[in-house]
């Protein structure tokens, strides 16, 4: 495993279950205790986590100071993205209106409407989906118009909110920076946030994607509560009051292991 990937292993780890020991992380990843403290020393300098003794934490409600761009997320829990994408693709039916934003685990679900031939109207805000769906000749594809932000290749501002406004959506499908109980869903950038918000309004069932590391994380801009969402389809979480508490504000929690996502075919007719 190369160090890059083996850090980003850490981080998820840490995310999942707040801490780590030195040994476990050494046990999960079949490192060396040596390699796996020059990788806490490395993450801590980075700011992405804390010694402490014997190991790591990563504190609640970790402010986000830097939006990545697309292409520095398009690779990170690749292998999750993807899981989440499947279990999310299960929640699709013949002649839905769905809406997916862009991002890069709804990318995933894009790709698999685009392998498949269920009949579906799919709105976005990301003109590189249509690639990807257009595979799909029983999907009718609708593009909103406005300014593309270069950070996530979406398309943001009034018109497009403007735009989704007039339509019925029945389904909507959000990637977020940052979920927190406290903070709700959050994202970076002001214009992303109302595009977002305005999107999920006009859901009658609103999911969310997004993998374990977006947990107890707080962005500059709130999108909504956690109320107002639905459902949320994310990767293996460890925490069990984490997954309580979500139960506690009305929202399905789906987490899309392995085992789960394996359960769940996009080949073929839907």
């Amino acid at each position: 495993m190369m160090p890059e990937e083996r850090r980003q292993k850490i981080i998820e780890i840490l995310y999942a279950n707040k801490s780590a020991t030195v040994k476990n992380l050494c046990d999960q990843l079949m490192a060396s205790e040596a390699t796996i403290r020059r990788d806490l020393t490395v993450l801590e300098d980075e700011e992405k986590l804390e010694r402490v003794h014997g190991g790591a934490i990563i504190q609640s409600n970790v402010p986000i100071e830097k939006e990545d761009t697309y292409n520095e997320k398009e690779g990170v829990y690749l292998y999750e993205k993807k899981q989440i994408a499947k279990v999310a693709f299960s929640y699709l039916r013949e002649n839905d209106s769905i809406f997916l934003d862009g991002g890069t685990t709804t990318i995933e679900l894009a790709k698999l409407i685009g392998r498949s031939r269920i009949k579906i109207n799919v709105f976005t805000n990301a003109p590189h989906f249509t690639q990807f769906i257009a595979g799909n000749p029983k999907a009718e594809q609708f593009i909103l118009g406005g300014r593309i932000r270069n950070n996530t290749l979406a398309v943001v501002g009034q018109l497009a909110i403007d735009t989704i406004r007039r339509f019925r959506i029945n389904k909507v499908f959000i990637g977020v920076n940052a979920i927190s109980l406290e903070y709700g869903l959050t994202t970076p950038d002001f214009e992303e946030a109302e595009m977002k918000r305005a999107i999920l309004e006009k859901g009658r069932e609103r999911y969310i994607l997004a993998d374990a590391s977006k947990f107890n994380k707080v962005a500059l801009c709130e999108i909504l509560p956690i109320s107002a969402v639905d459902t949320i389809i994310t990767s293996s979480l460890e925490e069990d009051e984490i997954k309580e508490k979500f139960k506690l504000e009305g929202v399905l929690l789906v987490e899309a292991t392995k085992k789960e996502a394996g359960m769940y075919d996009y080949d073929g007719d839907a």
